[in-house]
């Protein structure tokens, strides 16, 4: 028997259509901050105060030529940023958006998802940046090349602190359940691991001052350099999925997740609406960070990683276990 409610999840609200909107309004956010830090108004004619000005760049992309190198490897070339876009779409349907999982027929936040579901959106991120890589790889061109190189060397050594920090509220949360993790504000617990994750995120994403995939002066367009049209669009979408998709991690494993007041019996309604507002307070928290701070340097970008956050993320976990095993387990804090 086909379940209606689940394709209605997974497609209109809280999936796929819902998801593309967030992502959208999400980087309308991110352009209005940075016009503020840069003395501009940023988006204002599409729709009230610009809101509408992704969407119709998006559209605008979608009309545009589709042109392809004559050189570039052709089946990835083509396929990369989709694959991209649906894999990160993919990892954020094990989120508790609504209060459970989109895959999940759970109503409680606890309940939702599956032991384990941590690492699987985690690996589907790693496996996107590597599609990533692909993409500017596939394209034949000097610069792509380069910024695909620097992509696929920034995340495999940011990997390692993130899957690290993150297992920080896994631990005191005894479980590597989302919806478990969720149930509880782990910043109050472990607010230095908030603060790394929210950096290593940061150069995860490829956000500044970690985004010399992306400098401008030194690689033109990146990986995206020889993309037009709608391959060019799920480029840009992706980013905009992964922004929120990291935005929407922080949020579950440090801040609660969709955990909030619940007045009038409508639970899905408040917690989409606590989730969100949290999410955007992370994507303003974000876009600071990106604007405050120059750009780094490549040996900068991975000196920072290897010695500074990987440190960190270890002694963080170390301080995590002593404090799980003699403070918060015993006195079941935090369970």
């Amino acid at each position: 028997m086909i379940d209606l409610l689940l394709i209605f999840r997974i497609l209109v609200f809280p999936g796929f259509t819902f998801l593309l909107f967030l992502s959208l309004f999400c980087e309308w956010i991110d352009r209005k901050i940075e016009a503020r830090f840069q003395n501009r108004v940023g988006p204002m004619v599409a729709g009230p105060g610009g809101i509408l000005q992704p969407l119709a760049d998006f559209i605008k992309l979608l009309t545009k030529e589709d042109i392809e190198p004559r050189d570039a490897k052709k089946i990835v070339f083509r396929f990369a940023p989709l694959a991209a876009f649906s894999i990160m779409i993919f990892a954020m349907c094990f989120l508790p958006i609504d209060g459970a999982s989109i895959l999940s027929s759970g109503s409680a936040i606890a309940q939702s998802g599956f032991n384990g579901d941590l690492i699987i959106i985690l690996v589907f991120a790693t496996i996107a940046n590597f599609l990533l890589f692909l993409a500017g790889w596939a394209s034949a061109n000097p610069y792509g090349t380069i910024s695909s190189a620097r992509v696929l060397t920034q995340f495999l050594g940011y990997d390692i602190p993130l899957y690290l920090i993150a297992l920080t509220p896994a631990l005191i949360a005894g479980s590597l359940s989302i919806g478990v993790i969720a149930s509880f504000p782990y910043i109050l617990l472990a607010p230095w691991a908030f603060v790394l994750f929210i950096i290593t995120m940061q150069a995860e994403l490829e956000k500044g001052p970690f985004d010399v995939p992306h400098s401008e002066s030194e690689l033109v367009g990146g990986l995206e350099t020889e993309y037009t049209g709608a391959k060019l669009a799920f480029l840009h979408l992706t980013r905009n999925v992964q922004v929120i998709f990291g935005s929407a991690l922080v949020v579950t494993l440090f801040l609660g997740g969709p955990s909030g007041p619940v007045f009038f019996g409508l639970d899905w309604l408040f917690y989409t609406l606590w989730f969100v507002l949290k999410l955007i307070i992370v994507v303003a928290i974000s876009s600071y960070i990106a604007n405050v701070f120059a750009r780094l340097r490549i040996d900068q970008v991975l000196t920072g990683n290897w010695k500074i956050l990987l440190p960190a993320a270890l002694l963080s976990l170390m301080l995590t276990i002593a404090l799980v095993t003699w403070v918060y387990h015993p006195f079941g804090i935090g369970v």
